[in-house]
């Protein structure tokens, strides 16, 4: 069962936004979303059912959010997202453990969300058990346990099969894909690449204590797999487990 979250914003494009950047992060079956335009809206929202993070514009339809607090009370981690920095002291005083300030990336957002997570339910993701991939005009459905690795080229994602070594393309990325196979299975060695333990031939370490990887199957020769300076410490915690 996945997180039940409030998005009270009176913006569509910034509600789908926000949606599209949590569903990038953790995938798609991890949470339940209400919307909320307005000051009662929200108000009967938070009455009716129980929430574990509620993300809260400041400026409203029908006037600050702020306001929402003289109604109801709430005990469940809040974020505020605006567009304006003078009312930070006031979202901090009112119980908000974060403020994102509008524009905000996926990046700023996976920042708060590390902070506020031990404040959530654990739950348990929802791993993939195949993918729906692309070979030319052909589609396939590749099991998980048959992929070797995926990586990322060309602007395309690609998943390669263990023994034939074709490369299938996916419509995925490389952060969501993270969420969705067993992290005891499958490492990010750096942006491009999520490897699979038993791809791995051999390892050399190199300068700045970068790891140099041969994967079976190989990649192209004009690509080299490094396992990133700062993934290493974990990398190689992760191959001592």
């Amino acid at each position: 069962m996945g997180w039940k979250i409030l998005i009270v914003e009176d913006e569509d494009w910034a509600c789908v936004g926000l949606k599209e950047m949590l569903n990038s992060l953790y995938g798609e079956t991890i949470f339940t979303f209400s919307n909320a335009k307005e000051i009662q809206e929200a108000v009967v929202a938070i009455n009716k059912q129980h929430f574990d993070l509620i993300f809260m514009d400041i400026h409203l339809m029908d006037g600050l959010s702020f306001e929402i607090f003289k109604q109801v009370a709430v005990d469940v981690p809040l974020i505020f997202t605006t567009a304006y920095e003078q009312y930070a002291l006031e979202a901090y005083q009112n119980k908000g453990y974060a403020y994102l300030l509008k524009p905000f990336d996926v990046d700023e957002l996976k920042q708060v969300m590390n902070r506020i997570e031990p404040l959530l339910p654990k739950i348990e993701p929802q791993l993939k058990q195949r993918f729906l991939v692309k070979y030319g005009n052909f589609l396939k459905s590749l099991a998980i346990a048959d992929i070797a690795y995926f990586m990322a080229e060309d602007k395309e994602l690609y998943s390669v099969e263990k023994g034939s070594g074709i490369a299938y393309i996916i419509e995925d990325t490389i952060t969501h894909l993270v969420t969705q196979v067993d992290p005891m299975v499958f490492f990010q060695i750096n942006r491009k690449f999520l490897v699979r333990i038993d791809a791995i031939q051999s390892m050399l370490k190199i300068s700045r204590n970068r790891i140099k990887l041969a994967l079976i199957p190989p990649t192209p020769e004009s690509i080299v797999v490094i396992v990133s300076e700062e993934r290493s410490p974990n990398f190689q915690r992760w191959l001592d487990q």
